[in-house]
């Protein structure tokens, strides 16, 4: 419902565990609870089961959630908010914007994306490993099986001999996701990062234990899963638990930065590069942490560093805690399908840029409102319009650079395809009583004189500035690939309507002058705009005010946002993006 508020008490859930156990035959004894046993439990349904957890040194019962609670039910996927129909956006040119190219953008320039290949493999280079020499192979020692009881540390097994077994493992490796990690370890002599003297080193242990907790991010525990080695224990075998909890901490690192998800797999809607922090940046920062306090800074860091995401975070471990037992009534069914809502979100919070900009404009879709955001606030806030489902506003980052008074409207070419043309076929005259200028070879072209039966693809269509212009008396330009801008509009009767889902695509705004005002001052700082000199700029013909510091601008669409009194704030699902990505997490998980 839209602006609806609900308070929830605070309340913390239980970690789950992420390190699983092999059979009995594996070489530590479950039964005898020692180091490599002692860790959390996992509940499944309603059963507890033991999971060895290498040198850690107490038991906890942790609750959790099955796989198949992490599905959607029946009834979510009939009730889910339908997905519209994404009709591609048309590619434009510089002159669609009354330009003669298109500015490069002074932040977030967009980066390869590659479609083919999984999100922990994409990007990473390939880093040719050097092979140990027979020599070298001839004088590495035999590694012989830990004389000491399961579980308990083994001085023999040095970080030598765990060293040796890692650059073989590297070395004969024929996993391209492995090349990263090669790098790493290669760079490092091959020294462990997790493990000491055949177990876990507190370093280790305190990962386990943060990875366990994962679920309160709004990510998959299972994801992140370490299986102990089975056989005998040695270094080969300690060699192995250090690169699985390795794998499980990289793989942490690009969900909980990066998100779970490909957005340009799930809509042509969503032109975003997530900010996904790879593995040696990853193992890095985890390296640099000799404390526990320090590990668990450290993984947590991996999150997006913005306010809105620690909030709505800790919102998700409050329901969490109130929902005490999974129940079939309709009310636990809402319960559910809000944490999973409150989930989608998290998600699209991992695609911004990790720095929004000191000052930047923030446009949320969803709640149809504009905000300038200065060091954290927002300075100011004005009602918007957005795109229809059927003209969706896209999702993006980019950098306003101008502002145009008494602009020019050129019309895009979906709107002449789907609005203009079928108008002027039947009545000549009818772009002419709605103020629409033909225009070819830069010249205007009287529409009578056209055969509108035939290709009329060399003709672009403009509105002059005037009162009735439907970009209003300016528009704010961040000019991109979409054709999307903020503008004022003539219908400012739109704004007084709570569902405001009504544009083409672009957003307008019900105060331009006041926010031209802002806007101008941190573009232009020192100038001194004021709303006498912004009226003044009113005429009949085209001014462009260029910014000296270009200003972030993000697009973006959350359905929940947690207020300052720590309410959280509901917003309708217009464009069904909801269900979109709840539905794509959970065939993450199938």
């Amino acid at each position: 419902m839209t602006g609806m508020h609900r308070v929830v008490r605070d309340r913390r859930s239980a970690p789950v565990i992420c390190l699983i156990s092999q059979p009995s035959s594996c070489w530590f004894d479950a039964a005898r609870g020692g180091p490599w046993t002692r860790g959390v439990l996992m509940r499944l349904g309603s059963k507890f089961r033991i999971l060895a957890l290498a040198g850690c040194a107490v038991a906890a019962l942790v609750p959790a959630l099955s796989a198949e609670e992490f599905r959607l039910a029946d009834w979510e996927v009939e009730q889910a908010v339908p997905s519209p129909a994404l009709a591609a956006v048309p590619e434009l040119t510089p002159g669609d914007f009354g330009l003669t190219a298109f500015p490069p953008p002074s932040v977030m320039a967009d980066t390869h994306n590659v479609e083919d290949e999984a999100l922990e493999t994409a990007g990473i280079p390939v880093v040719p490993i050097p092979q140990p020499s027979a020599a070298e192979l001839a004088a590495i020692p035999d590694d012989p099986p830990s004389l000491i009881e399961s579980g308990k540390p083994d001085p023999a097994i040095t970080s030598e001999r765990v060293a040796q077994q890692l650059r073989l493992m590297l070395a004969r490796g024929n996993d391209r996701a492995l090349q990263a990690f090669a790098a790493f370890y290669l760079a490092r002599a091959y020294q462990p990062l997790f493990v000491a003297d055949g177990v876990l080193s507190p370093r280790g242990q305190a990962a386990v234990t943060r990875l366990s907790q994962s679920g309160d991010d709004g990510l998959d525990p299972a994801a992140f899963l370490v299986s102990l080695p089975e056989g005998a224990r040695n270094a080969e075998a300690v060699a192995k638990l250090e690169l699985a909890l390795a794998r499980a901490v990289a793989t942490f690192a690009a969900q909980a930065s990066g998100g779970r998800t490909d957005p340009r797999k799930l809509s042509s809607n969503y032109d975003v590069t997530p900010p996904r922090i790879e593995v040696a940046e990853a193992l890095a920062e985890v390296a640099k942490a000799r404390e526990p306090g320090a590990v668990f800074a450290a993984l947590d860091g991996f999150n997006p560093p913005h306010e809105g995401f620690r909030k709505l975070r800790a919102k998700l471990i409050e329901m969490r805690g109130e929902r005490r037992e999974m129940s079939d009534t309709a009310a636990g069914r809402r319960d559910v399908l809000r944490e999973r809502n409150v989930i989608a979100n998290l998600e699209r919070w991992r695609w911004l840029p990790r720095e929004l900009g000191e000052a930047h404009i923030w446009v949320n879709i969803p709640g149809f409102g504009v905000d300038v955001m200065q060091n954290g606030r927002s300075i100011h806030h004005t009602r918007a319009i957005a795109g229809r489902q059927d003209t969706q506003t896209p999702i993006f980052s980019h950098a306003m650079s101008h502002i145009i008074f008494n602009p020019y409207w050129h019309v895009p070419p979906s709107i002449v395809r789907n609005s203009f043309l079928g108008g002027a076929r039947r009545d000549p005259g009818y772009l002419a009583r709605r103020g629409i200028q033909v225009v070819r070879g830069g010249r205007v072209v009287d529409p009578a004189t056209i055969n509108w039966q035939g290709n009329v693809s060399g003709y672009s269509f403009r509105q002059p500035p005037g009162v009735r212009n439907a970009l209003g008396r300016m528009k704010f330009m961040f000019p991109n690939r979409h054709s999307v801008y903020l503008h004022d509009t003539p219908s400012r009767n739109l704004f007084g309507q709570n569902q405001r889902a009504l544009s083409h695509g672009c957003v307008r705004v019900q105060h331009p002058e006041q926010l031209a005002e802002v806007l101008l001052n941190l573009g232009l700082p020192g100038e001194g705009w004021t709303g006498g000199r912004i009226q003044a700029m009113s005429g009949a013909n085209e001014r462009t005010v260029r910014f000296r510091q270009n200003l972030p601008i993000h697009l973006v669409y959350f359905t929940m946002a947690v207020d300052s009194t720590g309410s959280i704030v509901e917003y309708d699902d217009i464009y069904g993006h909801n269900a979109r990505i709840r539905a794509a997490l959970t065939s993450a998980r199938s």
